[in-house]
C-alpha cells in the first residue's frame, strides 16, 4: 500500500504546483497552500490520488475536506454536529477566545460560571476615579436663610456675641476635597481687626475687611477647607479687635465645595405630612420682666412691643405695664411636640422709626438673628428664615440686650422640608 502522507502531502505534480494558491499563509487547509485540499488539487492529481488510494480511504479524506473548507455547511446550512470550533491562539494564551457549551443563563454545562468575553464593548459610563471615588464635583450649598436681610453685629472686645447661620446637606467630609466659605457683608473696613470667624467650631478665621468698604457692602471669601462636617454646619462671626467695639452686618453665606460624590447635594425634601404649621400670638406668649411690656388689645392694634414710658399705661389691656425705664425683658413663644422637619419661621409685628436701630434680636431653638423694625411700614411679617426643628421648641424675643423698643405680634413655623 503506497504512503498516503506522501501523495496527500505533495499533492500537485511539478507542473501544477501553485495551482489555486490564493496566498502564502502556513497550515491554511483550504485553497491556498498545501497543495490537497479542493481548491489546490488539479485534475492531473485527482486522478493519481484516485489510482493510487483505496475507495473507502479516499471517500473519507474528501468528505472531510469538503466539510473542513466550506465551514461545516451542509445543503445551505450550518452543521454543528460533531464540530468542535479551535481558536488560533496558542496555549496557554489568555486571550483565548473559545467558547465552553452552556445553557445560555450564564451557567457553563460544567457547573462553572461563564467567562466574560474580554473583546466586550468598555462601560462608558465609568465615573469612579481609580480608588473607587465618583469624579471630583463642584457643588454650592446655601445658608437656611440665604436671600434675607443681613445680620448686625455691635460687640467689644472678647464678647461671647455671635451671628449663627447654617449651612445644610453637606456630603461625608472624607469626600470632601476643598471648602470655601463667601458672604456679603457691610461696614467691614478695618482688615485685621474688624471681626472673627468660625466653621465647627475650627478657628478663628480673621473676617475679610477693606478699607473701601467703609459704610459700603463687600464679599468675603474664607478658605475652610478640612472643617466642614457631614449634615449641618454651623458658621459664627464675633468680634475682632477692634477697639471700642466691632460693628458690621453679614449675610448670603454659602459653602463651595470640590468633592467626590455622584451629584451635588439637594435642599431638603418634602416635609413630613404630619409637620403642619403653626403660630403663636403676643397674648399667649411668655414674658420676663412683664412690667416692661405693653400689650395692646384694640381692634387693629393687637400687638407687644417694650417701653419704658409711663405714657403706654392706659393701652396695656392686662394692667401691668409697670416700667422701670430699662426696657428689658424677653417674650418667649413655645410650640410644644414640633414633628421634626424644616421650618421657615415667619414674625409679625408692628414696624416704627423709633424702633430698636440694632434690630430686635429673635432666638430660634438657640440661634439668634437680627429683625429690623425701624422703619414706618407698620404691621409687617419679616422671615427669620429656615431651621429644623423638633419636639419642644422656644422662639424667644431677646430685649435684654439694648435699652430700645422691639415689637412682635404673632411668630409662625410652616414647614418647608424634611
Amino acid at each position: 500500500m503506497p504512503a498516503l502522507g506522501l501523495d496527500l502531502t505533495l499533492g500537485a505534480t511539478a507542473g501544477d504546483k501553485g495551482e489555486g494558491r490564493t496566498g502564502d499563509v502556513d497550515g491554511d487547509l483550504c485553497g491556498t497552500d498545501p497543495g490537497w485540499g479542493t481548491a489546490a488539487v488539479g485534475q492531473r492529481d485527482r486522478a493519481t490520488l484516485m489510482r493510487r488510494t483505496p475507495l473507502w480511504l479516499l471517500t473519507l479524506t474528501l468528505a472531510c475536506t469538503n466539510l473542513a473548507c466550506s465551514g461545516g455547511v451542509v445543503d445551505g446550512r450550518q452543521d454543528t454536529t460533531g464540530v468542535t470550533s479551535f481558536s488560533d491562539t496558542t496555549v496557554g494564551d489568555t486571550n483565548d477566545t473559545a467558547e465552553t457549551p452552556g445553557d445560555g443563563d450564564g451557567d457553563g454545562d460544567d457547573g462553572e460560571p461563564d467567562l466574560p468575553s474580554d473583546t466586550a464593548d468598555e462601560d462608558t459610563s465609568e465615573t469612579t476615579t481609580d480608588g473607587g471615588l465618583p469624579e471630583l464635583r463642584e457643588c454650592v450649598l446655601q445658608s437656611t436663610d440665604y436671600g434675607g436681610p443681613l445680620q448686625p453685629l455691635d460687640a467689644p472686645v472678647g464678647s461671647d456675641v455671635r451671628l449663627i447661620f447654617e449651612v445644610p446637606s453637606l456630603p461625608d467630609p472624607a469626600l470632601v476635597e476643598d471648602a470655601i466659605l463667601t458672604f456679603d457683608s457691610y461696614d467691614a473696613d478695618h482688615p485685621n481687626q474688624e471681626g472673627m470667624v468660625w466653621v465647627n467650631g475650627a478657628g478663628p478665621y480673621d473676617l475679610p475687611a477693606n478699607l473701601d468698604w467703609d459704610n459700603m457692602s463687600g464679599t468675603g471669601s474664607i478658605d475652610v477647607s478640612g472643617t466642614t462636617i457631614a449634615g449641618l454646619n454651623t458658621i459664627e462671626f464675633g468680634p475682632g479687635t477692634l477697639e471700642p467695639a466691632s460693628v458690621y452686618q453679614i449675610g448670603n453665606l454659602q459653602l463651595t465645595i470640590t468633592a467626590h460624590v455622584e451629584a451635588c447635594p439637594d435642599g431638603p425634601g418634602p416635609p413630613d405630612p404630619n409637620a403642619i404649621a403653626r403660630e403663636v400670638w403676643y397674648h399667649e406668649a411668655n414674658y420676663t420682666k412683664r412690667h416692661n411690656w405693653v400689650l395692646r388689645c384694640a381692634p387693629g392694634f393687637e400687638y407687644a412691643f417694650s417701653a419704658y414710658g409711663d405714657e403706654h399705661i392706659p393701652s396695656d389691656c392686662g394692667g401691668l405695664y409697670n416700667p422701670d425705664g430699662s426696657r428689658t425683658g424677653t417674650a418667649i413663644f413655645h410650640f410644644d411636640d414640633v414633628v421634626p422637619a424644616t421650618y421657615e419661621i415667619q414674625l409679625r409685628s408692628r414696624h416704627t422709626v423709633n424702633r430698636n436701630p440694632m434690630g430686635a434680636l429673635f432666638v430660634v431653638d438657640g440661634v439668634g438673628k437680627r429683625i429690623f423694625q425701624n422703619d414706618d411700614q407698620d404691621f409687617t411679617t419679616d422671615i427669620w428664615g429656615n431651621k429644623a426643628l423638633s419636639g419642644d421648641v422656644d422662639i424667644v424675643l431677646d430685649s435684654t440686650m439694648e435699652n430700645a423698643s422691639d415689637s412682635v405680634q404673632w411668630v409662625k413655623i410652616v414647614p418647608v422640608g424634611n
